[in-house]
């Protein structure tokens, strides 16, 4: 997506080694709610030309920076959106389903959980997150849905950082998975390099 792209380079930073990418300016603190908004419209368009847009009656994420995209991508879907929490709220009194994960951006271990009032085996899901790194995250999420018995449709990313083994890990752990991206970056540096596929 080019203007994601040119976002990116305008006001993205590498950090943490070029590990990381802050991008907090525009999704990850303050949000571009018109680029978050054609985001998901890029991530819809993607599930049209694949014959996915009509198998999914639920779109996943998790908290903070997937709700935007995610909500966007529910309203235009006429869906329900579910999100994965981080903390437990003493109203959540009903069974949970719930992986650990580190955090790669806290470097932290945090427990990420959603009610099992909100997922059941007649779900079928798909999840959209902001970044696809590590695949931590994405693999909890996975394993939430498959504990709760819902079929994972396909997964999206606003951004993906290729050069890590995130795609790689989910690919060999479900092969017939569709994974979308709207922006792959191949390369980050700490100079401030960012390159894309």
């Amino acid at each position: 997506m080019k203007e994601l792209k040119e976002k990116i380079l305008k006001e993205g930073m590498v950090i943490e080694k070029g590990e990381i990418l802050k991008v907090d300016s525009f999704m990850d603190h303050q949000v571009d709610v018109g680029l978050m908004d054609r985001v998901a419209d890029d991530i819809i368009d993607h599930l049209r030309e694949v014959s996915l847009y009509d198998k999914i009656d639920k779109i996943v994420t998790i908290e903070t920076s997937g709700i935007v995209v995610g909500t966007l991508m529910a309203l235009k879907m006429d869906l329900p959106m579910v999100f994965a929490r981080k903390k437990i709220p003493i109203t959540l009194i009903e069974p949970l389903y719930s992986r650990k994960i580190v955090s790669p951006t806290k470097m932290n271990e945090v427990e990420i959980i959603i009610s099992s009032r909100y997922l059941s085996p007649s779900d079928d899901v798909y999840i959209v997150d902001d970044f696809l790194a590590t695949g931590a995250t994405s693999l909890a999420l996975m394993e939430i849905m498959a504990t709760s018995g819902a079929k994972v449709v396909g997964m999206g990313a606003i951004i993906e950082n290729s050069f890590l083994p995130g795609r790689d890990l989910l690919s060999e752990k479900y092969p017939d998975l569709d994974l979308y991206s709207s922006v792959r970056i191949s390369n980050m540096d700490e100079t401030g390099l960012i390159e894309f596929i």
